[in-house]
C-alpha cells in the first residue's frame, strides 16, 4: 500500500507548507492511505434458488481523512479564514501528497471537521472525497506531425493504467494539405478502425471518446454523420496505431490507477 509519509500535500496547485499547514498523525505509527474504493454487488436473489443473480459491481469514490495542523503557529481568525477559502470548495480541485507527486486525486472536501484547539493551538481534521474510486496518473499528451503521411504511418501509443479493460483518451486533429479524412487502426485491439471522412481540408476536430462528443472548430456543422461510430480505445500496454490521412495528431490522455 502505498501511503501518505509526507507532511505536505498540494491542494488546487498551492503547498501546505506555503501555506503553514502540515499532515500529522496522533496516537499510533499508522498511515491512513487512500488505496481500494468500497465495492457493492448487485443481484437479486430468487425465490428457491440458491444462487441469486449477479450483475455486476458498483463501486464508490475514494474518501480519506486528514488531521491538519500549523504545529507552534496559532489558530487564528484570520488564519481560520485563510485556510478555509483554500480547501472549501464546491468543484472538485487536484490533490498530491509529498511523497508520491506523480498521482493525483480530485477531491471536495465534504465536511468542514472540528478544530481541537488547547490556547489556540491545535488540529483540525477534515474527511476529502475523490472524484473516482482510483487515483490519476499525471495528464500528458502525445503529440504526432504527420503532415508527410502520404501512405500510412505506424505509431505507439503506451496504456498506462492497471484498471478497465479499455482505456478511451481524447483526441484531436488537424487535417493538413488536401486531407478530408484520417483513420487510425489499432492493431493491438483486432484492427478496430476510428475514422472520418468528408470533413474540410484543415478542419480541427476533437473528439472525448469516454463521453462520446465530437467538436469541430467549424461551429455550423455537427461531424457525427461523418464518423465511422467506433470510438478510440487503447488496451492496456504499448498499442501499434496504424495511422493513415496527412494530419497533426494530439493524443490526449490521464490514466486512472490503483497503486
Amino acid at each position: 500500500m502505498t501511503t501518505i509519509e509526507s507532511q505536505h500535500f498540494i491542494f488546487d496547485g498551492i503547498s501546505s507548507a506555503e501555506m503553514g499547514l502540515s499532515i500529522i498523525r496522533l496516537d499510533t505509527d499508522f498511515v491512513e492511505s487512500p488505496y481500494l474504493a468500497n465495492k457493492s454487488i448487485i443481484e437479486e436473489q430468487i425465490f428457491r434458488r440458491n444462487m441469486p443473480f449477479f450483475y455486476g459491481v458498483e463501486q464508490s469514490p475514494l474518501e480519506f481523512k486528514l488531521k491538519l495542523s500549523l504545529l507552534d503557529e496559532e489558530w487564528t481568525q484570520k488564519k481560520r479564514y485563510e485556510i478555509a477559502r483554500w480547501l472549501f470548495h464546491d468543484t472538485y480541485k487536484s490533490f498530491q501528497t509529498g511523497d508520491d507527486l506523480g498521482k493525483f486525486y480530485y477531491v471536495i472536501c465534504v465536511d468542514q471537521g472540528n478544530l481541537y484547539t488547547v490556547g489556540k493551538k491545535g488540529y483540525v481534521e477534515l474527511t476529502f472525497r475523490n472524484n473516482a474510486p482510483f487515483a490519476w496518473a499525471p495528464p500528458y499528451i502525445d503529440h504526432y506531425n504527420l503532415s508527410y503521411n502520404t501512405t500510412k504511418e505506424i505509431i505507439q501509443i503506451a496504456n498506462k493504467s492497471n484498471i478497465n479493460e479499455y482505456y478511451y483518451p481524447d483526441v484531436e486533429f488537424q487535417l493538413i494539405g488536401k486531407s478530408t479524412g484520417i483513420s487510425l487502426k489499432n492493431l493491438s485491439d483486432c484492427g478496430r478502425i476510428f475514422s472520418f471522412n468528408g470533413l474540410q481540408t484543415g478542419e480541427i476536430i476533437s473528439i472525448d471518446n469516454k463521453n462520446k462528443y465530437i467538436i469541430s472548430d467549424n461551429p455550423l456543422v455537427y461531424r457525427f454523420a461523418n464518423f465511422n461510430k467506433n470510438w478510440f480505445r487503447l488496451v492496456y500496454g504499448v498499442n501499434q496505431i496504424e495511422v493513415t490521412g496527412k494530419c497533426d495528431l494530439k493524443i490526449r490522455m490521464q490514466f486512472p490507477i490503483i497503486q
